[in-house]
């Protein structure tokens, strides 16, 4: 970690110290039975399941995102739920580009896809969360074809990176139309845990390499808040050539959800950064808003956060094996499962990122905390 990294991360410390009391304060709420945390589950699951059927995960504009099919894939791996991996698997595999006539593209996965229209770009954290799904199905179902696909998905990723004016990033897409990649980059384009696992089981020494470029950013990414920034855009050197912001937020804006999906790919990787957010949503308390300042820490306007982000956190506390972590996240989630499980409209990215944490929560190793046997 180096000296910038170590005091943003300090002041970020600093920063959740200082409420933690407070926040602590605001916590105290009963543990939630097991038995109604796997009954919301099942519910998520049908529902997961009946969208799946229905039309294939379309969310209310008319395209499937293929972020939510690699959800739907690692959340089946993770289930082993052989029956539904299946179902998504073929769908998933069909998004992976391998066109002869375009061999550069080989390995690349649209971000989304549009009715009959030809995509229009690539996506780099569509391919990891891709790339994760059949790599941990291959495990789970023993499907060596799943786990060779996902190192070509981790191929084509991997030339997505490129370094401009000297910041290493992987450029957020590639334009199939123009050919051309992405001038910026944003850090949920990256995953350091999953391409190191990859790396460690292959003996890959380039995704080696990735994965520790990778961590690297996001380490450099810690705002003073203890937040994570949310984008790498290196040409505003060209117009501010001795100020330091390659990394930043838009108007300094950082939303908790995203800061957390980040950090969950650092657990291993660079844990304080990891360890930073979940002490920033601690300090706050059940008033965790949706977005704040990167600088100060403080709330951009009074919309709470939302079922997504306390999913995120559940499972960013039990990865981390913090139990009273998990005591605070894990009841204010459970009532953002229950709404899902209620509510009629169409959400396939939050009942499928509630899905994973009831999975990670239910199932995970420091799983148990906030879970009334």
């Amino acid at each position: 970690m180096n000296p910038t990294t170590e005091s943003r991360l300090a002041a970020g410390a600093a920063l959740a110290f200082a409420g933690l009391l407070a926040g602590a304060l605001l916590w105290p709420q009963p543990a939630v039975d097991r038995g109604e945390l796997s009954a919301l589950r099942g519910a998520l699951e049908t529902r997961a399941a009946r969208l799946w059927r229905g039309d294939g995960l379309v969310r209310p504009d008319g395209c499937v995102y293929t972020v939510d099919v690699g959800h739907l894939l690692i959340h089946a791996a993770a289930r082993g739920d052989r029956a539904l991996y299946d179902r998504v698997r073929p769908v998933a595999r069909g998004l992976v580009r391998d066109d002869r006539s375009d061999p550069y593209t080989r390995g690349f996965v649209p971000w989304r896809r549009c009715g009959d229209d030809p995509p229009d770009a690539s996506g780099t954290t569509e391919a990891l969360r891709v790339a994760r799904g059949l790599w941990r199905g291959g495990a789970r179902f023993d499907l060596a074809d799943d786990r060779a696909l996902a190192r070509v998905v981790l191929d084509g990723y991997a030339r997505h990176a490129a370094e401009e004016y000297g910041v290493w990033m992987v450029r957020n897409y590639f334009a199939f139309q123009t050919r051309a990649f992405a001038n910026d980059s944003y850090l949920v384009d990256y995953d350091p845990d999953f391409v190191a696992e990859v790396a460690r089981a292959t003996g890959d020494a380039g995704l080696a390499t990735l994965a520790r470029r990778s961590a690297a950013l996001v380490e450099a990414a810690v705002a003073p808040s203890g937040l994570i920034h949310t984008l790498v855009q290196p040409d505003v050197a060209t117009l501010l050539p001795r100020a330091p912001v390659p990394i930043f937020s838009p108007n300094d804006v950082i939303q908790v959800n995203n800061a957390c999906v980040v950090a969950e790919t650092v657990v291993e990787s660079a844990p304080a950064a990891a360890r930073a957010v979940l002490d920033f949503a601690l300090a706050r308390g059940r008033g965790l808003r949706r977005a704040y300042y990167g600088r100060t820490g403080e709330p951009v306007d009074s919309t709470p956060a939302d079922s997504t982000a306390w999913s995120c956190l559940a499972r960013l506390a039990t990865r981390l094996g913090d139990p009273g972590a998990q005591r605070a996240f894990v009841p204010m989630a459970a009532w953002g499962w229950r709404w899902l499980v209620r509510d009629e409209v169409r959400r396939p990215y939050s009942t499928i990122e509630a899905l994973l944490a009831l999975g990670v929560v239910l199932e995970g190793g420091e799983a148990g905390a906030g879970v009334r046997r």
